[in-house]
């Protein structure tokens, strides 16, 4: 490991005349004839799932689920026969919950699991059921919802699955479950309630394994989303109350205490996703911290940026997943910006600058915004035996240099002394000629 230094050597205008900052909605095949309700990445082999009211998707038939390839949606065998609203990864499978009722002519109710060919048969409920949310902690799938029982056993809203069968989560909550996120090692529970476990809880819960506990005063409306961000729990919804302080339908816990997200949204917060380095939200507003922001904003953790410059989406976005380097947003929107996007697009923002053509690769930084150290990650190149430069300066264009350890394809930068605020990074080849990549970094305690 070698130890270099960053420094800036241009000035602001200079600099500036070479970026070219790419922040722009691309579609996603011709995507969906109706709404999309859920998204989920599948690593292992790099697909993405969507889930959701269609029946057809790059106009081929896909009955209410569909996989991504990055070039083109197939379907999941027949498909399943009613909406599907949330989709999950256990034990390397796909489970899917909704009101659908059976997959071709196989009963398959309100939840199931996809085996790779077919999907398979799990004995969940046998009355009406209302599933909302899956999620994975401490080894098992916990479904959540508006149910009473789950696999022949009382469960109260949310369940959970190991595979083989059925638990309860102490005495489940008095209401729906629509929302779920791991936050320090627990699990956190919003949704319609304001009871959980037998405690009061108003409108969020968290479960730590064995017992139910409120999470402060909780909220006054229901919460619809949930996301662990930068060492915060993130929760959006129909709120304008956390905890007893004054929000506008996303709020922030630090793990003691509610707090508001630079004013928050305009309309409720519906979905919330922590991808490269800020905390998309989604859902029916149309401004946030008192800025345009068509459905779907960035938090950067010092305040709230529309995604392009444009107009954002024209409807609501109803789901968030990262894929391949990109944002994709799922709901019922038809436009994302000016281009026809339908039910789904995805967002990239990319800091690449080719000089004379030789090269063009992307980094990106993590966490983003960071109070002690981050990482810049080199993308799209073997870095190995290359040698290259780092420069930074702020937005008045002052030089710092600080300790920067290289790692081949990474950079771990140590913030020292800087003060909080917005950076501007460049990376370029040693001879100022094959790389030349930039980005922005902010450092927020």
């Amino acid at each position: 490991m070698k130890s270099i230094s960053l420094f800036f050597c241009f000035s602001w205008s200079i600099l500036f005349s070479h970026l070219s900052f790419s922040q722009e909605w691309s579609v996603v095949g011709t995507g969906f004839n109706h709404s999309v309700n859920a998204l989920q990445k599948d690593s292992a082999n790099n697909l993405l799932y969507a889930g959701g009211n269609f029946d057809t998707a790059d106009n081929k038939p896909c009955s209410h689920v569909a996989q991504w390839n990055g070039n083109s949606w197939d379907s999941l065998g027949t498909g399943l026969n009613g909406s599907v609203y949330t989709l999950a990864m256990y034990n390397g499978q796909l489970y899917a919950g909704g009101p659908f009722t059976k997959a071709g002519s196989k009963t398959r109710k309100y939840f199931t699991r996809w085996n790779g060919s077919d999907w398979d048969s799990i004995y969940f409920t046998t009355g009406n059921c209302n599933v909302q949310k899956l999620l994975e902690y401490k080894g098992q799938i916990y479904v959540g919802g508006g149910f009473p029982t789950a696999g022949g056993i009382t469960v109260n809203n949310i369940g959970r699955f190991n595979g083989l069968q059925w638990d309860s989560v102490g005495q489940g909550t008095n209401n729906v479950v629509n929302c779920m996120a791991v936050y320090n090692n627990e699990l956190y529970v919003g949704g319609n309630f304001d009871s959980a476990g037998g405690v009061p809880a108003k409108y969020i819960a968290k479960w730590n394994g064995s017992t139910w506990s409120a999470v402060g005063t909780g909220m006054n409306n229901s919460v619809l989303a949930l996301e662990s961000h930068n060492g915060k729990l993130y929760a959006g919804g129909n709120f304008t109350k956390a905890g007893g302080n004054t929000v506008s339908y996303i709020a922030a816990w630090d793990g003691n205490n509610w707090s508001d997200v630079g004013g928050g949204t305009n309309a409720a917060v519906g979905t919330l996703l922590s991808a490269f380095g800020n905390l998309t939200a989604g859902g029916w507003f149309t401004s946030a911290g008192g800025n345009p922001a068509g459905r779907i904003a960035n938090w950067t953790g010092l305040s709230w940026a529309a995604l392009t410059p444009g107009a954002g989406m024209n409807n609501i976005v109803s789901a968030l997943a990262e894929f391949n380097g990109f944002v994709y947003a799922g709901g019922i929107f038809l436009k994302a910006d000016t281009i026809s996007a339908n039910r789904i697009a995805k967002w990239q923002n990319e800091a690449a600058i080719p000089e004379n053509g030789k090269e063009n690769i992307t980094a990106c930084i993590y966490p983003n915004p960071f109070s002690s150290s981050a990482v810049i990650e080199i993308l799209g190149m073997d870095m190995n035996n290359r040698k290259i430069k780092l420069q930074l300066h702020d937005v008045l264009g002052k030089e710092y240099s600080i300790p920067v350890d290289q790692q081949i394809q990474k950079f771990v930068i140590n913030r020292n002394s800087l003060p909080d605020g917005i950076y501007f990074y460049r990376i370029i080849g040693d001879d100022q000629s094959k790389i030349s990549v930039t980005g922005k970094m902010i450092i927020a305690r």
